[in-house]
C-alpha cells in the first residue's frame, strides 16, 4: 500500500470516528437535569405545556414550577398554572412531554380525579413500561410523593 493510500485510509477512518462520536450516531444518554429560569429548554418545555392548556382548557397561563426534569428529549413537570397577573390560580398540573420537530408536546397528563391512582413510583413504573426510551431519571424520587 502506498503512503498516499495509507494517508487516505487514515483520513477516512478518522472522519468516520469523528462522525460517530460527534455526529450523534453514537451518543451517551443525557443526564437528567433541571433547566433553570431563563434557560431556553425550560421555556420551550413550558411553552409546550402552555399550548396544551390553551387547547384543552382555553386559558392562557404562566406556571409556578414545582418540579421539572429533562433528559433525552423527555420532560416531567409539576406545575401550578396561574393567570399572568397571578390573581387566578388553577389546579396543579403534572405532565410528561416529548420533544418533537415541532417543539415540546404533552404526551401524558395524569388524571386529577379523586379516585385516580396516585402519581407515585408505581405510576412512574407503568409509564416506563408503556413508553420506550423514557429515561427513569426525569421522575421524582418515590419518597417525595409520599408526603
Amino acid at each position: 500500500m502506498t503512503t498516499r493510500r495509507k494517508t487516505a485510509v487514515l483520513c477516512v477512518a478518522a472522519l468516520l470516528a469523528f462522525s460517530l462520536v460527534f455526529g450523534g450516531i453514537v451518543s451517551a444518554a443525557e443526564k437528567p437535569y433541571t433547566p433553570q429560569p431563563g434557560n431556553p429548554v425550560r421555556k420551550a418545555v413550558l411553552d409546550g405545556l402552555r399550548e396544551w392548556v390553551l387547547e384543552n382548557h382555553q386559558v392562557r397561563v404562566v406556571f409556578v414550577v414545582r418540579y421539572l426534569k429533562v433528559a433525552d428529549g423527555w420532560a416531567w413537570t409539576e406545575t401550578i398554572p396561574q393567570s399572568h397577573d397571578g390573581t387566578q390560580r388553577y389546579e396543579g398540573l403534572m405532565a410528561l412531554l416529548n420533544r418533537t420537530d415541532e417543539g415540546w408536546k404533552v404526551l401524558h397528563v395524569p388524571s386529577g380525579e379523586e379516585d385516580a391512582p396516585p402519581v407515585d413510583g408505581t405510576y412512574f413504573e407503568m409509564l416506563l413500561e408503556e413508553v420506550p426510551g423514557l429515561p427513569r431519571g426525569i421522575f421524582p424520587a418515590d419518597e417525595r410523593k409520599a408526603n
